[in-house]
């Protein structure tokens, strides 16, 4: 009986063991990750950023943009990024007027953080981490499946192939904005039950955390409003831009507003708050006229 139980402790702490030594491997695999040392411009936030600024057309910057991202997981890539780097000298984040929106807090705390919150795991903090983990109720099987798939590839990856880092991508080589399609967004964004969504107080919480953090760092920040259609920002509501407006002001932020910026109809993909292939050229070129203007 004595080396039954012997046997079926040692089936059961195996697993657990391999799990938890992934686990520290992955957590300092994540947090050993430096960009390159000629980088001192950074792009940081979600698709709108992601898909506007090609680095590649820019020396010596990275677009660490991803999909989805959230200031939670911004503000931990930014902490991680100024690390044992002080030739980064200037970030520009992402910031518009859905980044104000609860609807985000479904991407941190909500069902779709199995989707994305998975691929920042390890960078977050032992706290944010149990709190993902409580998260996603209904999918939480779908939430554990990924945790597996971020361990295993973050062993397994190079480290600078690791999810979480992000980069430029635009693969809308053929659209057009589409008024049906906006007005689903305008309505995804800033609409519930034909009331309007509250503020994300997560967002604007971390969001004063990256300010903070590169004042303490002594970085350079300016946010970048991507472009929108004119339907698009017509349609969002005034309590949204207006907040925005007064956030900008207070906390005296720079701030490179792009958002009525005149672009063909090709330039937008169909939802209208996202710029196509076309469109992102375009913008990548006016944006390093503009900064360079600035030096």
């Amino acid at each position: 009986m004595k080396r039954f139980i012997k046997r079926l402790i040692l089936f059961f702490a195996f697993p657990l063991v391999i799990l938890l030594l992934g686990y520290v491997i992955a957590l300092k695999k994540v947090n050993s990750y430096q960009p390159q040392k000629n980088i001192i411009i950074c792009y940081i936030g979600d698709s709108h950023i992601q898909k506007a600024i090609d680095d590649k057309l820019i020396p010596n910057s990275k677009n660490f943009g991803k999909s989805a991202e959230q200031y939670l997981h911004s503000y931990y890539k930014i902490k991680l990024l100024l690390k044992d780097n002080p030739q980064i000298k200037k970030i520009y984040l992402g910031f518009s007027y859905h980044n104000l929106s609860a609807y985000s807090d479904e991407f941190t705390d909500g069902e779709k953080t199995a989707f994305v919150g998975t691929k920042y795991f390890f960078l977050l903090p032992a706290e944010e981490q149990f709190k993902m983990l409580k998260s996603a109720k209904e999918n939480r099987n779908i939430l554990l499946k990924n945790l597996v798939k971020e361990l295993v590839n973050s062993n397994i990856k190079k480290t600078k192939d690791l999810e979480f880092i992000g980069f430029y991508q635009n693969k809308f080589n053929n659209s057009k904005a589409d008024v049906k399609s906006i007005n689903k967004r305008v309505r995804q964004h800033f609409y519930k039950d034909n009331k309007i969504i509250p503020f994300s107080q997560k967002n604007i919480y971390y969001l004063k955390k990256i300010i903070d953090l590169c004042k303490e760092k002594n970085v350079e920040l300016t946010i970048i409003n991507s472009p929108l259609h004119p339907i698009y920002k017509s349609k969002i509501p005034a309590k949204y831009t207006n907040f925005y407006m007064d956030f900008c002001k207070k906390n005296q932020l720079n701030v490179l507003d792009l958002s009525e910026m005149k672009l063909a109809e090709d330039c937008y993909i169909f939802d209208g708050d996202h710029v196509s292939a076309k469109g992102s050229e375009i913008v990548t070129k006016h944006f390093q006229k503009l900064i360079s203007s600035q030096n």
